[in-house]
């Protein structure tokens, strides 16, 4: 394609009082930094209260809430007039399952009748469309006035802990209705007529019909497979891309998709040559198929890179050895432990839609299906790629045939993905198997193991695994000379809405590498502490990264205890998001924030070396932003980190941006070296996203050259600490 116009984007997350018209005012400082298009987050109707946007109950309007309509298209005019151009971030895998979507509600009403039945991925012969939302039984919300009947006789429903609930028009729905009361034994008869069914929360998954996003009961698979689904859900994005108010689409988890690549085909068809970008997840040595039509990912695959040139390997070495016996000592052996505890628990609905796709492919009757399912489980256990693309006609891997030991059934599920192309059979197993592997590898990793192997928290991350080691220069530089020839055009994130830590958060861990005994000393002192407090000592490890990546942060008390309870949670071994342990939360906030306390203690840094720290991780978060804007391909500017801007996970990356003018020496110095590099950017774009790339290690840091048809661009960047390593 021929290059549309990009420097770099800068990510908006809207929502949380930032609406459209804010996105509008913010224009001005975009044009001024050097920024080309304005990223946003899903502008879509969503569910009441979202504060994300992801749970869209309507693809076809944007959220009144930020705006409407008419705000959209203010914004998009303001912006082509600034010379700025808009990217959307679409969710075409799924949507809210709630009565608030108007597709569900239609189906809650009509059943498979309704004219939205094939929106969603719905598995009717099983049962009824369940809703897993109550906090007891349906007679004792009644009793406790949580459930009664509203609407009218036209429109009648039931009211659940205030929210309306479409039902299915019968002469008692009517009746209920009109009368307004409604006891125990007529509740009972008027749920048995219904198209759907609700239960406790706690006890009733297996009653769950409906492909969820990952494990997420509240979000509802779309099937985008359906070009008459797909026109639906895109009829808008289509005709704003055509009305020139939209430059580019960020598809949100391609994964998730049945068929991605024939979902892009058809994506490109309908908006022509407007820039598409997908958020998908790659292993190492993992590749997206070539074919896609795409210009490339949305970066997680590019931040692994500049942590591991930048990673000092002794350092990495000594807190790797300092950690022994804190964290599990088999990464992989502990990913497949959980994969197999997921499969059992959260997961087992996917399982069985899995089980019985491969037992209808199979010919395996029903009540023979147990072997089956057991070997699912065994080679999900241990698939070391999110996920193949054999539904969509790709060749499985070859490699991926080593794997037809792992049980008796296992070969028998690779043949059925290596006949995906030609047999429908077994395309929908594969469809299922490869929205499985997806689903469980991101599960079991980042929302898993990613908090219990802890040794190193900057390759505890979004597209990189805690396993990996610091690379040389020479490799780094073989990564970017490919990403210049095969994706000239791909985000290069750094921090995302996504990501386990801001860049300039992780910079403070990857400046502790280069301090190798100190950064010993330290983990040995955080766990001795974590072990005073009643904790596993692992927590030690991850309070000291965590007090160092928000060290001289505002609320950085309030936050370290969200942030705490959140990753305690996610590990799943002493808390959980469904039965959480507050005491243990409090212990670890506690010892996270005593060790927050302690590093403004001169007397808790050996030497000089706590200056010489704050010099390294300084010097740390400007080499990363360095590396992101001489990079081939395109910038993605997380919102407010043109700044210094250290940050945790979701919600605490989510947080209001500070623009007021007043600010720090190192945001000073990070905005005005964004600014520059981006200048330079704009002044060559071809020479940044396409041009030869060079990397030259010297003792003071990285000479980076980028050169395209005699044009030159050259930069050093310094190492994180000068001269002599600590």
């Amino acid at each position: 394609m021929s290059d549309p116009g990009l420097v770099a984007t800068y990510r908006l997350q809207l929502r949380g009082g930032v609406g459209l018209d804010a996105a509008r005012a913010l224009l001005p400082r975009l044009v001024a930094l050097g920024i080309s298009h304005l990223y946003l987050s899903p502008p879509f109707a969503a569910a009441s209260g979202s504060t994300h946007g992801y749970d869209v109950i309507d693809p076809r309007a944007i959220d009144p809430v930020l705006g409407g309509e008419a705000a959209f298209v203010a914004l998009a005019d303001a912006a082509r007039n600034a010379g700025i151009g808009l990217v959307l971030d679409i969710v075409p895998n799924h949507m809210a399952f709630t009565p608030e979507n108007p597709f569900v509600a239609d189906i809650m009403r009509h059943g498979r009748a309704s004219r939205f039945a094939g929106v969603f991925d719905i598995d009717w012969d099983k049962g009824p469309l369940h809703f897993p939302v109550l906090d007891g039984t349906a007679e004792d919300l009644l009793a406790a006035g949580q459930i009664g009947a509203g609407g009218t006789a036209q429109s009648p429903v039931l009211t659940i802990y205030g929210q309306p609930y479409p039902l299915r028009d019968t002469p008692l729905a009517r009746e209920v209705a009109e009368a307004g009361g409604l006891d125990a034994p007529t509740l009972s008869e008027l749920l048995a007529q219904q198209w759907w069914s609700v239960g406790d929360w706690r006890g009733t998954a297996d009653a769950i019909v409906h492909r969820r996003f990952f494990n997420i009961t509240g979000l509802i698979g779309v099937r985008q497979e359906d070009p008459a689904v797909f026109d639906l859900t895109h009829r808008w994005i289509v005709e704003h891309v055509r009305a020139g108010r939209i430059q580019g689409l960020r598809v949100d988890h391609i994964d998730g998709l049945a068929r991605p690549g024939a979902y892009l085909r058809r994506l490109r068809e309908a908006v022509g040559e407007v820039p598409v970008w997908i958020e998908k997840i790659v292993k190492q040595g993992e590749a997206i198929p070539a074919s896609w039509p795409i210009e490339g990912m949305s970066g997680y695959e590019f931040m692994t890179p500049v942590t591991g040139l930048l990673t000092h390997a002794p350092g990495l070495a000594a807190m790797r050895e300092a950690a022994l016996g804190a964290v599990p000592d088999d990464v992989p052996a502990e990913v497949r432990a959980v994969r197999a505890q997921l499969l059992a628990g959260t997961l087992a609905p996917e399982l069985r839609r899995v089980t019985g796709a491969a037992g209808e492919a199979l010919a395996v009757p029903p009540d023979r299906r147990g072997p089956l399912g057991e070997g699912i489980r065994d080679l999900a256990c241990v698939w070391p790629v999110y996920r193949a693309y054999t539904a969509d006609g790709c060749p499985l891997d070859p490699a991926l045939d080593a794997l037809r030991g792992v049980s008796g059934q296992a070969g028998a599920l690779l043949d059925l993905l290596h006949a995906a192309a030609d047999d429908e059979p077994a395309r929908i197993f594969a469809a299922r198997f490869e929205q499985l592997t997806g689903a469980l590898t991101a599960k079991s990793e980042e929302d898993t193991v990613f908090f219990r192997s802890v040794a190193y928290l900057p390759f505890c991350e979004v597209g990189a695994e805690p396993e990996l080691d610091a690379i040389e220069t020479g490799a780094f530089e073989a990564l970017m000379q490919r990403r210049a020839k095969s994706t000239p055009f791909a985000l290069n994130a750094l921090s995302t809405h996504d990501t386990k830590r801001s860049a300039d958060a992780r910079a403070a861990l990857i400046a502790l590498s280069h301090f190798p005994e100190p950064a010993r000393r330290f983990c040995e002192e955080a766990r001795r502490r974590a072990a005073a407090a009643g904790l596993p000592e692992r927590w030690g490890l991850y309070a000291l990264q965590t007090a160092l990546a928000l060290w001289g942060e505002a609320e950085a008390q309030d936050r370290i205890a969200a942030h705490i309870a959140k990753a305690m949670r996610e590990a799943k071994d002493i808390s959980t998001h469904e039965d959480p342990d507050e005491q243990a939360e409090a212990r670890g906030a506690a010892l996270c924030c005593a060790l927050h306390a302690a590093l403004d203690d001169p007397g808790f840094w050996p030497g000089d070396i706590q200056a010489r720290y704050q010099a390294a991780r300084a010097r740390t978060v400007l080499a990363q932003a360095a590396f992101q804007l001489t990079a081939p391909g395109i910038p993605d500017i997380y919102q407010g980190t043109q700044r210094f801007t250290p940050a945790l996970t979701d919600p605490d990356n989510r947080r209001p941006i500070d623009w007021s003018e007043g600010r720090d020496d190192l945001s000073a110095r990070k905005e005005a070296l964004t600014r520059d590099l981006l200048e330079a950017r704009r002044a060559d774009p071809a020479l940044f996203a396409r041009g030869s790339y060079s990397l030259v290690e010297s003792a003071g840091g990285w000479r980076v050259t980028r050169e395209c048809e005699g044009r030159t661009f050259s930069l050093q960047i310094a190492r994180p600490l000068a001269g002599k390593q600590g």
